[in-house]
């Protein structure tokens, strides 16, 4: 008897955990006193949580951390004491200075830093902001990014034109940030009727550059795919000697793997996220329902030959099929863990797909091709580093819009079938004439070697 396709699934959800889920990230504020570390974390976290000082002295003599969730993503927020604080502040130069050392230190040995955020006034460029670069760059590890906050701009025409302006002056002094954000961090109440939407539009810019910045910790797609490939290909290469085999798999009940010809109908694989395949009424291309592991469908006078890949071998990183596949089938849902599906789509590529390998990602739930291009970036997707050779598909649970989606997949179908054949055909072609001209070559030197005279 089978493992129940719950159990499988259990073990994906608890994979999906400990590689992909978020994991809190530290994120250090430092900068000169009164120029508003206290009131970006109020921006960051939305709400009044930092003491905020209304005079030159700083208000934060010791170092704090808050915490704050942007987007879906947890973070710690590190104010620390204000640099070059006079005389009469709470805290001299050379001691903040030295906790801002010490403390930079320590957490780069714990925890880590995941982004450091300089923050200045929207003045001119000084000598004391060259030499804090340096105290913090030099204090730091040299892969944590840096990124410059200008405040205090709630009244220029464009808040990005302190940074268009000054950025030569920064680069010709070596200071060199890895981003920046040009913003006002006063309250919607108190910034004029004329600059009134600022506020927010400063927040939309921090999150967007922590959320930029700060790695989250779990692997892009291509590493997971190059993972599991790696994972697959040491399979069996570690037994010692003398270990017996392991026990065969067990024989595919009712299934022959296709032998197909180059000429034959085109192979794809498919695989559902949600429903197993016990239970599967997985759609292809809207024409193939109902409980299947492999079929064939004529498309546009086309043959095609779909085979399923089952939650076990995804779980067991094995394939079943021993021909190579024209197009991987990906199905994903909405209203399941984005997580949980991520893992089995990068489990899936990396033992069915090659480098560049076509797939299409089908998203049940959605209405429209821009939905489902929204609901891949913000879920799925962790940058442009990941898969280049996806191509997006939606189905919507009702059954209005059937007909048009099942033509609209069928033909994408179609399409990249096609555009693959037609590539391999020239590689082929390229190569036979490739071994003809050296055939031709090495016949000609055996013959002159023949009819040339000995001396």
């Amino acid at each position: 008897m089978g493992v129940p396709s719950n159990s499988y699934m259990n073990q994906f959800q608890e994979e999906a955990e400990t590689r992909f889920m978020a994991r809190q990230r530290n994120v250090v504020l430092a900068g000169e006193t009164g120029v508003g570390k206290s009131s970006l974390i109020n921006l960051i976290v939305n709400r009044s949580i930092a003491g905020v000082s209304g005079n030159s002295f700083g208000c934060t003599s010791e170092i704090h951390n808050y915490h704050a969730i942007v987007g879906k993503d947890s973070f710690e927020i590190w104010d620390t004491p204000g640099l070059d604080e006079g005389i009469g502040g709470t805290v001299t130069s050379s001691v903040a200075r030295s906790k801002l050392r010490t403390f930079l230190r320590d957490i780069s040995k714990t925890g880590g830093i995941h982004l450091l955020l300089f923050c200045t006034r929207g003045w001119r460029i000084t000598r004391t902001l060259q030499t804090n670069y340096k105290i913090i760059r030099q204090s730091i590890p040299p892969d944590v990014p840096i990124a410059i906050v200008v405040t205090g701009l709630e009244k220029n025409q464009c808040m990005n034109d302190w940074w268009i302006k000054n950025e030569g002056e920064l680069a010709r002094l070596n200071v060199n940030f890895d981003d920046h954000a040009c913003i006002t961090t006063i309250p919607e109440d108190d910034l004029p009727e004329s600059f009134q939407g600022r506020h927010t539009e400063s927040q939309e810019i921090i999150h967007e550059l922590i959320l930029k910045n700060c790695l989250s910790g779990r692997p892009t797609m291509n590493e997971e795919v190059c993972r599991i490939r790696r994972e697959t290909c040491n399979v069996g290469k570690g037994r010692k000697m003398g270990e017996p085999a392991p026990p065969p798999r067990p024989p595919n009940e009712g299934y022959k793997v296709p032998k197909l010809s180059f000429r034959s109908a085109r192979h794809i694989v498919v695989c559902d996220s949600v429903i197993p395949p016990s239970e599967n009424v997985t759609q292809i291309a809207g024409s193939i329902t109902g409980t299947w592991q492999s079929s064939t469908l004529v498309i546009r006078d086309r043959l095609y030959h779909f085979e399923r890949a089952s939650f076990q071998q995804l779980v067991e990183k094995r394939t079943r099929t021993k021909c190579s596949s024209d197009l991987l089938i990906f199905y994903m849902d909405v209203e399941q863990s984005s997580e949980v599906q991520r893992l089995m789509l990068c489990r899936f590529y990396g033992l069915y797909g090659r480098n560049r390998h076509p797939l299409i990602v089908v998203i049940r739930g959605l209405e429209d091709h821009s939905s489902a291009s929204a609901w891949w970036d913000d879920h799925i997707c962790t940058g442009k580093e990941d898969m280049e050779t996806v191509h997006l598909a939606c189905f919507p649970r009702h059954q209005t819009a059937e007909v048009e989606i099942r033509d609209s997949l069928e033909g994408l179908i179609a399409q990249i079938c096609e555009k693959r054949g037609s590539l391999g055909g020239k590689r082929v072609l390229n190569i036979l004439n490739g071994v003809r001209e050296k055939r031709a070559k090495l016949k000609y030197k055996i013959r002159k070697r023949k009819t040339s005279p000995v001396t």
